[in-house]
């Protein structure tokens, strides 16, 4: 891998043309909004912990990878009060009105990988038949250079990759509004509030800024009966400095214990995927068919969804009957 490669992969995290891959491309993004949007977090009323892999172009060297662990919850239910000196002096701490959430991650692009930690506040209330949600979270990521996996020739020094340091840590911030009814959902979020910059190899000349990234959501669920629903559904990613791009799939629901549906990212690729729920435990899997020319060296791209609900809904998340 020469010079121009790494440099590549180096613009693919830190510049903001939204066709890189400065943030993960999961798939199916219904499965986990909480990813995306950190208003999500505890919105269900369920407490949820969910896995996601996403594979991209697998067969081709050095090809991303994105893997996570979230957590969000619900707290200071009816069943689950605070200390009356907490609630007294905190009113914001209504019963059922908080929810939280933690995500673990790790990014890899090649040579470089980012990990890292992200906790979320999220406050939630309700309007008539619907809730309206904002959320703040707090980032603390660790980007890492490998050097030995990148190969120069013979005679050629390079400062940004042979230079001390190679691994950063960065602080960030996501913000997030998010609003669900009973056959609808709508969010906007914006993510890298800071814009960090970091400073790479033995060169300060080397600076590269994280640039923020906007998300709007949005999707509507159609009941054709009592046992299947069609939930059309979008994901537009808006990067301040680059092209936009645009996820939209159509879903269908079956007894609410089996789904499948197609996706297209604009000029990126088509997926098919398709998931079941048995009883506390949900599995999901799509497949992405790329439609730029890397397809003819890779063999698609592939996500595996894990998820259990912890926790009896029933009992615990008294506050919220929106349905």
């Amino acid at each position: 891998m020469n010079r121009h490669i790494i440099i590549t992969l180096l613009l693919i995290v830190f510049t903001i043309d939204s066709y890189s891959q400065q943030n993960p491309l999961y798939s199916q993004f219904t499965f986990n909004r909480f990813l995306f949007n950190p208003a999500v977090a505890g919105s269900e009323n369920l407490t949820m912990l969910k896995l996601s892999a996403y594979e991209q172009w697998v067969g081709f060297k050095n090809a991303p990878k994105f893997h996570c662990i979230t957590f969000d919850s619900r707290i200071f239910q009816d069943t689950r009060k605070p200390r009356r000196n907490v609630r007294r002096k905190y009113s914001i701490n209504k019963p059922g009105t908080i929810g939280i959430g933690v995500k673990i991650f790790n990014e890899i692009y090649g040579p470089l990988s980012n990990t890292g930690i992200d906790a979320t506040y999220a406050y939630h209330m309700k309007l008539g038949n619907n809730q309206l949600s904002f959320g703040l979270s707090s980032i603390v990521s660790h980007f890492r250079l490998n050097s030995s996996d990148v190969t120069l020739s013979d005679d050629e020094y390079d400062q940004l990759i042979q230079g001390n340091p190679n691994k950063r840590w960065v602080a960030d911030f996501n913000f997030g509004v998010y609003t669900i009814a009973e056959s609808y959902f709508a969010g906007y979020s914006i993510q890298h509030l800071s814009q960090s910059v970091l400073q790479w190899g033995a060169t300060s000349e080397a600076e590269f800024e994280i640039g923020r990234v906007h998300y709007l959501m949005g999707g509507y669920k159609y009941n054709l009966n009592l046992n299947v629903a069609i939930e059309p559904s979008m994901l537009i990613k808006l990067a301040e400095k680059g092209r936009s791009q645009m996820d939209i799939s159509v879903q269908t629901r079956f007894k609410r214990d089996y789904w499948a549906g197609l996706a297209y990212k604009t000029g990126s690729a088509i997926s098919i995927f398709g998931g079941l729920n048995v009883t506390r435990y949900y599995f999901g899997y799509s497949f992405d068919y790329n439609l730029s020319e890397i397809r003819r060296f890779s063999y698609g791209s592939h996500e595996i969804m894990l998820a259990v609900q912890l926790g009896d809904t029933a009992k615990r998340y008294r506050w919220l009957n929106r349905y």
